[in-house]
């Protein structure tokens, strides 16, 4: 049967996707790459806040139109929004065939056979105790690069977040499937790892009682071939002395670390149950820039959480201004039912958040700019994954994480090979993005 793949949200989910893929591809179906030739499709959903559920439903509607317009027989869906709703989700979508929640994940062949039976099924049991998202993956990231997901679930409890109730507690993956995996993506010619979980700083804590991230870096760094170790997802709170070490002496750590803060009200903070306050965050980003060289920090800021009066939002506002992110993601707070936060009183209202949100984008994007124009004239190593016209390629620097920031443009003579890292000499700045030239050209 030919089966086509829709992932929605973040990367954690792409690496489930790509886990899906290869399962069904094993018990001899085809993955297709254009929707209009699937019989079947699969739509990877998030449910971690109402924006994203939205896009999922919109999603879900909108395939489910190809059932009259073209092959598409069956529709399923999978993820979080599956497991937040559960049959409810498949009794009020008479478009879906079937659902499957975070558990039934490596069951999905099961899922497809019985969906080809004429049956609807909800396939959403409870969270698993162990690290279950394993196995041989169909990579759909460019060339050269790979997530790799050393965890799932979270303990920390943040009071906004429904990620614990919906993905469960933490399960890390032992650290010896990690290291092989890891291996496996360099000999398919993946030149950089991007690590990622709900906060990839507390791996390994619920398998060996201790924090282990620096043991699984020092064991990556020794792969022969690989070239970048990106760290995202790291909770504050949870980055200590000896981390900071080891990502400023490992050759093959990049200095570009991802540190949502959330907020830098200490009143906020609290409320958020972050378990810190402002100058504990201001003391860590010192300490961090000080003792790691060339370090591009990247932060999550959130506005309009319940009881963010006008000094608190400054208080934010400030903070940003004055620590200048090289990149920066901006949420509005929406209440998500089942979170404590849901329950709080002064809720925001939707046009102050709104103008807050805006206020934010406005300095960071002055800061982006600041940022990349400070680039210019320099020579930066980027990993090349696209052509999009002749003499006209498409790649990341180190400072560009993937999905997320802004990428480098390539102008050059030579024909490039994805996948592979060249030396580019900057020259411009297009809004977010980065233009450069191949630097042997120029010379």
């Amino acid at each position: 049967m030919n089966i086509g793949f829709i992932s929605l949200g973040c990367p954690k989910n792409r690496v489930d996707t790509e886990i899906m893929m290869a399962l069904l591809k094993k018990s001899g179906h085809r993955i297709v790459s254009s929707l209009e030739d699937a019989e079947t499709i699969i739509i990877n959903t998030c449910g971690f806040i109402s924006s994203a559920q939205e896009e999922a439903i919109d999603t879900i509607l909108e395939t489910g139109k190809l059932k009259t317009q073209g092959k598409l027989k069956y529709l399923i869906a999978t993820g979080c929004l599956s497991q937040r709703f559960g049959k409810q989700l498949l009794d009020e979508l008479p478009e879906l065939d079937g659902i499957a929640g975070i558990a039934s994940l490596t069951a999905i062949n099961e899922l497809v056979e019985e969906v080809q039976k004429g049956k609807r099924i909800a396939a959403t049991g409870a969270l698993p105790e162990l690290f279950i998202e394993k196995g041989p993956r169909i990579l759909t990231t460019p060339p050269g690069s790979a997530y790799l997901k050393i965890s799932e679930g979270c303990n920390n409890h943040c009071t906004y977040c429904t990620i614990p109730s919906i993905r469960g507690k933490l399960r890390s993956r032992p650290l010896e499937e990690l290291i092989l995996e890891a291996k496996d993506l360099v000999k398919r010619g993946i030149k950089e790892i991007t690590l990622i979980a709900q906060d990839t700083a507390v791996y390994g804590w619920d398998l060996y009682g201790k924090h282990r991230l620096v043991a699984l870096l020092k064991e990556i760094n020794k792969i022969e071939g690989l070239e970048w170790v990106r760290l995202m997802y790291l909770h504050p709170l949870h980055i200590n002395n000896e981390l900071i070490d080891t990502i400023a002496s490992e050759t093959k750590i990049i200095p570009y670390l991802d540190i949502p803060i959330q907020h830098a009200s200490n009143k906020i903070l609290k409320l958020m149950n972050r378990h810190q306050d402002v100058n504990d965050l201001r003391r860590l980003i010192s300490d961090l820039r000080e003792r790691i060289d060339g370090l591009v920090l990247r932060t999550t800021v959130m506005v309009g959480f319940p009881g963010e009066e006008a000094a608190d939002f400054q208080q934010l506002y400030d903070f940003v201004g004055e620590t200048v992110f090289d990149c920066l993601g901006i949420f509005t707070y929406a209440a998500e039912e089942g979170t404590p936060a849901a329950m709080m009183d002064a809720q925001v209202d939707e046009e102050i958040k709104a103008q807050r949100f805006d206020e934010i984008t406005n300095v960071q994007q002055k800061i982006n700019r600041h940022k990349n124009i400070s680039r210019i004239k320099s020579v930066q190593k980027i990993l090349i994954s696209t052509q999009t016209g002749k003499g006209l390629y498409i790649g990341r620097g180190y400072y560009q994480a993937p999905e997320v920031d802004g990428l480098t443009i390539v102008k050059c003579k030579s024909r490039l090979t994805k996948g592979e890292f060249y030396d580019v000499q900057l020259i411009g700045v297009r809004n977010y993005d980065m233009i450069g030239e191949l630097a042997n050209e120029r010379a």
